[in-house]
């Protein structure tokens, strides 16, 4: 698993995007990427093994650049995310949905008048929203599993990738984006099984962190 500290050097070895030219900056973008639940005991579990993955996010964006090279930026994010398993030989999928609000660092480097490098970096905060588990199929095990999560995760996250003026005004980005949670996603208070729920309830569980990686497209908007 790629770490945030890791990417978070390289990105700034990097140069970086002309989406923080001068002024205000408001977009939309969206995000497919893999989900991961991270917990050690059940990576130890026999009955355990994990499957990929594959959710999405969408959102909105606003920034501001203090100068061509420089800016801050606040997104709101509707992630669906969580974790796809096998138990016991039975695929099983958590499927948890959170509001993301990274507060983003924004370095640009220009290569020319109409392509940019570019790069992100900051802390974000993930509010739980939903929370369920289900099979493969989509069928309800489970139909309201919130309990069983905290109901918010501090995350750091980091981009980086490039970007296109399609004229003065309108840039289209793409970026490989990672996000990593440094507090516990569950909440231990949580009286069942999480994994199944006709499992052995677990009195001492070891801490899981939130994950995602993919690709984030987005559309911005100058004002000047």
């Amino acid at each position: 698993m790629v770490s945030v500290a890791f990417i978070a050097t390289s990105i700034l070895v990097l140069p970086i995007d002309a989406s923080a030219q001068e002024g205000f900056q408001l977009g939309i973008e969206g995000t497919p990427h893999l989900s991961w639940l991270i917990n050690k005991d059940d990576q130890k579990n026999t009955l355990f093994e994990e499957v990929y993955n594959l959710n999405g996010a969408l959102g909105i964006s606003a920034q501001y650049g203090f100068t061509k090279s420089a800016g801050i930026g606040v997104n709101a994010i509707y992630s669906l995310q969580g974790q796809s398993y096998k138990y016991n030989g039975v695929e099983q999928v958590k499927r948890v949905e959170y509001i993301k609000i990274p507060l983003m660092f924004i370095y640009n480097y220009e290569m020319n008048s109409t392509w940019a490098f570019i790069g992100k970096i900051g802390p974000q905060i993930e509010l739980l929203m939903n929370a369920k588990l289900t099979d493969k199929d989509g069928n309800t095990i489970v139909s309201d599993q919130k309990d069983a999560y905290a109901n918010y995760d501090i995350a750091g996250v980091a981009s980086a990738g490039f970007g296109v003026k399609l004229s003065d005004m309108i840039t289209l980005d793409a970026a490989l984006r990672y996000d990593y949670g440094f507090t516990d996603a569950e909440n231990k208070d949580y009286k069942k099984n999480i994994n199944h729920p006709n499992g052995a309830v677990v009195t001492s569980r070891a801490m899981t962190y939130n994950s995602t990686a993919g690709i984030t497209i987005g559309l911005r908007y100058l004002f000047k």
